[in-house]
């Protein structure tokens, strides 16, 4: 990325934090076999979605001249591209919202956890708690046989030798279907960024300013930590992952359950229009200096 390209005004700092966002997914990109070129005209559309959806001026639609100004987009390919903005949600995304919500129910809710909040085996069918009921009261878009069969395939269940279904993962990440891959991957990384666009756009609040407590909330930075060490054996890594992947994993449960109990005492309520998105993360390089991590 040649820094001539960017705005002269942003920090050194900034240029090389993007080009740290940006290698992973350029090379992930070319791995798909998609290039420069091909690139091009989903990030005009992107460009154009953005400046239309956090750069109104109050809350009025921008005039295509305002998004060209905006963006660098010409004029006329702004016109163009506004005429095909498509936002529909694809079938893989749909089944992988479906399937995450079902875990999530299974994993929190009162009637399909025992006492150790731990995720009950089920019956296939019939009255709660039950395979079918479970599905069915997240969605009856899909017959609960398919999904079962499905996520047999997957591995995410399996069938005891009762024949009661057992869920096999305690955490959903399908193993097979890549498109559900790509979609939980494209939002656990989209809230990350935002949460760094938050943090970085936030500006610290003094005595002087009069805001209400509500307002104050919002402004406030999110939480974004990690741990960083090098000079560790493999071993090591090893041995720090799994704690990581224990804690976090253990973390999420409980968030899960309690986000779950929250929800249904909030969704009678008009104001309960709120949305939150935990997550936990553990990389590992095992080579002795990563390149990506040298000044």
């Amino acid at each position: 990325m040649s820094e001539a390209l960017i705005n002269p005004i942003v920090s050194s700092a900034f240029k090389r934090a993007l080009k740290k966002i940006l290698k992973p997914l350029i090379k992930l990109l070319l791995s798909k076999g998609i290039t420069y070129t091909s690139l091009l005209e989903a990030l005009k559309q992107i460009y154009i979605e953005v400046a239309e959806e956090s750069f109104k001026l109050d809350n009025k639609r921008l005039t295509d001249s305002r998004i060209s100004l905006l963006t660098g987009i010409h004029r006329k390919e702004v016109k163009r591209l506004r005429e095909n903005l498509q936002d529909e949600i694809s079938e893989p995304e749909i089944k992988a919202g479906i399937s995450a919500a079902i875990i999530a129910l299974w994993q929190a809710s009162e009637d399909y956890t025992d006492e150790q909040n731990k995720p009950l085996k089920l019956a296939r069918n019939g009255e709660a708690p039950s395979f079918e009921s479970l599905v069915y009261s997240v969605s009856k878009d899909k017959h609960f046989r398919s999904v079962l069969d499905d996520w047999l395939h997957q591995g995410i269940v399996n069938l005891d030798q009762d024949n009661y279904v057992c869920l096999s993962a305690e955490s959903f990440v399908p193993d097979e279907d890549e498109d559900e891959k790509v979609f939980f991957a494209g939002r656990n990384i989209h809230y990350h960024l935002e949460i760094i666009n938050h943090n970085l756009q936030a500006k610290p609040l003094t005595e002087d300013d009069h805001i209400d407590p509500q307002t104050a909330a919002r402004a406030a930075p999110m939480f974004d930590r990690s741990v960083y060490y090098k000079n560790l054996s493999e071993k090591s890594v090893q041995i720090l992952e799994s704690k990581a992947k224990e804690n976090a994993l253990n973390s999420l449960l409980e968030i899960n359950q309690l986000a779950s109990q929250l929800q249904q005492k909030d969704v009678q309520h008009a104001n309960a229009n709120s949305a939150i998105h935990f997550g936990s993360y553990f990389y590992r390089n095992l080579s002795e200096v990563a390149e990506q991590d040298k000044p």
